[in-house]
């Protein structure tokens, strides 16, 4: 038992020893193959980077214009104007079924009086209103959604359900602004999302084309290490390790350009901000996406040299 137990740690270990040699042989050749070819691979790699940056770049743009919409224009709150006969039980009845809504997060009353001074302090025309017998402004509700609820085909129906209840003369709802908002969002979205798909292509074949390049620069060492015996995965793995290597120094020259260029961007959006009185602040990438970034690129990197090599390998009659 002892014998068999120190047979098979024996055989781990040269199983160990072997797979960290062949690990440290293919990233010593595509160490070497940056050098030899040091002009060559930073050419790539700036190609890819800038391919990398245009979806990253248009992503943050797209994000801080989402985040600043949200901020700035906040979904339209539902205006309820209330029947002018009802008593003040009947009112408080009202608003209690308005509450009741679970898309509802709160509602705000203006009494009749609270109605006629707020449209008097910015109307102008409070004199007026002064020379009339009776009140002609009824008493408003002020339905505000949930957070969860602020979106356009939520609000339009509650708004809907709400026509319904007995008392309620009408309910305003201006949205056009946000309707034309969420469609530029929406729009920018659909540009970032073609962007993005057309760099992951353009990604692809950049790195396809370079392993390509090195494989038919290595020809003929392909060829001797096939006679001696050597394994397709013995081939394959310092070219998988290149496109992995091209990948991650492209993803962080692309990410480092692209703090960069908002950097840039923040201080000029700061200097037009000033003039307006208002403070602006453009967000980077997080940790987690940028991590998602470059783990993207790194199995773009990996299966674009994956099928180049295959590919080329069967091709050539390699393998």
């Amino acid at each position: 038992m002892t014998r068999n137990s120190a047979k098979s740690k024996e055989n781990q270990n040269n199983f160990l020893s072997r797979w960290k040699r062949q690990i440290g042989y293919a990233w010593r050749n595509t160490f070497n193959d940056f050098t030899q070819h040091i002009f060559a691979s930073l050419l790539t790699i700036f190609v890819i980077a800038i391919s990398i940056m245009l979806p990253t770049i248009s992503y943050l743009l797209w994000k801080n214009a989402n985040q600043a919409a949200h901020k700035w224009y906040p979904t339209p709150n539902l205006t309820v104007y209330i029947n002018k006969e009802l008593t003040s039980e009947q009112t408080a009845e009202l608003l209690s079924k308005l509450k009741y809504y679970i898309e509802v997060d709160r509602v705000d009353y203006l009494s009749r009086e609270e109605t006629k001074e707020e449209f008097k302090a910015w109307s102008g025309f409070s004199s007026a209103l002064d020379l009339l017998d009776e009140n002609p402004l009824p008493a408003v509700a002020i339905v505000i959604p949930k957070e969860e609820a602020k979106n356009t085909e939520v609000v339009h129906r509650l708004q809907a359900e709400l026509l319904n209840i007995e008392g309620i003369d009408d309910i305003k709802l201006d949205d056009s602004w946000f309707t034309k908002l969420t469609a530029l969002t929406n729009m920018v979205k659909s540009i970032v999302w073609v962007i993005s798909i057309f760099m992951i292509i353009a990604v692809s074949l950049v790195i396809g084309n370079s392993i390509r390049l090195n494989i038919f620069a290595r020809k003929q060492t392909i060829i001797v290490m096939q006679l001696i015996g050597a394994t397709e995965g013995f081939i394959l793995r310092p070219f998988l390790y290149s496109g992995i290597f091209i990948s991650f120094i492209s993803t962080i020259i692309a990410l480092a350009l692209s703090e960069i260029f908002i950097f840039q961007i923040e201080a000029i959006i700061l200097n037009v901000s000033d003039a307006f009185g208002t403070i602006i602040h453009i967000e980077g990438l997080l940790w987690d996406e940028s991590l998602l970034i470059l783990l993207i690129t790194i199995i773009i990197g990996w299966f674009s040299s994956f099928v180049a090599t295959k590919k080329y390998l069967k091709m050539t009659k390699i393998t």
